[in-house]
């Protein structure tokens, strides 16, 4: 009962409801382009400043793992986002004062694509719907201020982020699971696997490679981040990964390593990360994967 709350109150009533209106409007109203950003008023200002001081707040909760914080600052802004939109009144203010009608929407679209870069490390796939919907064809960058929908940059149609979960669906999952705990039925056969089987063909388009680390240090205002510079055969790629609390940047350098290669992109904080290296974690320990071996780098892992 409390998810179905959660998922009902929070991500489809206050998250969802936003992005759906904010979308839906300018579809209507604006042949579905970013509006121009006109004069803006108090309350535009008391969004943006809202904005501008997101970043710091989060960084600094999934830094010290304080993944409940982070949750209710995510929501509290795109609560804020969603109370704008109320206050600002652009059904009205469509006809009565259109400049600031197109100044609402513009920033609600802004913030939107701002909710989808700071909401991808809680709800990734929900994350990218919103992406897709604002057109943006870029990697996911932490530092939102770079995410900027120009004016009359096209969108794509508004799609439904979060279907109301109904009674009846959450007491069928509940009946389910007291059957489990009390052993009737058949629980043992009802229980899902506990990864999802994947193909050989599926697996084959991993490339796994044998990395040399050639240098590394650590990224200013995290704890958790390093960035490196490794070696594939000829070709020099920079990773960024999250082993500062598990090993030094001196003790890296010259050791062999195994990395996803044809990963895409992304940006974590302001640093670019193109491929992803591969570690074992038990508990608080954590040990890079490497080969016994003096394996070239650039080896393909089959």
């Amino acid at each position: 009962k409390d998810f179905q709350a959660r998922h009902n109150n929070e991500l489809a009533d206050i998250l969802g409801n936003f992005i759906n209106r904010t979308m839906t409007f300018v579809h209507k109203y604006f042949d579905g382009k970013t509006p121009a950003l006109g004069k803006l008023d108090e309350l535009d200002r008391e969004l943006l400043e809202r904005l501008s001081a997101a970043p710091e707040k989060l960084g600094r909760y999934i830094d010290r793992f304080q993944f409940k914080n982070y949750v209710r600052e995510f929501m509290d802004v795109a609560r804020f986002a969603n109370k704008y939109f109320n206050d600002k009144e652009p059904w009205k203010t469509r006809k009565s004062d259109p400049e600031s009608c197109a100044t609402t929407i513009h920033l609600c679209l802004q913030t939107a694509a701002k909710l989808s870069v700071w909401g991808e490390p809680l709800i990734p796939f929900t994350a990218r719907k919103i992406w897709q919907m604002l057109n943006l064809n870029e990697p996911f960058r932490w530092e939102a201020e770079t995410v900027r929908l120009p004016e009359g940059h096209a969108l794509n149609p508004a799609i439904i982020l979060f279907k109301k979960i109904e009674d009846d669906a959450i007491q069928a999952e509940i009946d389910r699971l007291q059957k489990a705990l009390t052993g009737s039925g058949h629980a043992q056969e009802e229980q899902p696997p506990e990864t999802e089987l994947i193909d050989i063909e599926t697996f084959a388009k991993v490339d796994l490679r044998v990395a040399e680390i050639v240098a590394a240090e650590k990224i200013k205002k995290t704890d958790k981040l390093l960035k490196l510079k490794i070696k594939l055969g000829d070709r020099e790629r920079q990773l960024v990964a999250g082993v500062a609390q598990h090993y030094q940047p001196q003790e890296l350098i010259g050791r062999k390593i195994i990395v996803v290669a044809n990963l895409k992109p992304a940006v974590l904080r302001g640093e670019k990360s193109e491929g992803m290296l591969l570690a074992a974690k038990d508990g608080d320990r954590l040990s890079l994967l490497t080969v016994s071996e003096d394996v070239p780098s650039g080896s393909k892992i089959s």
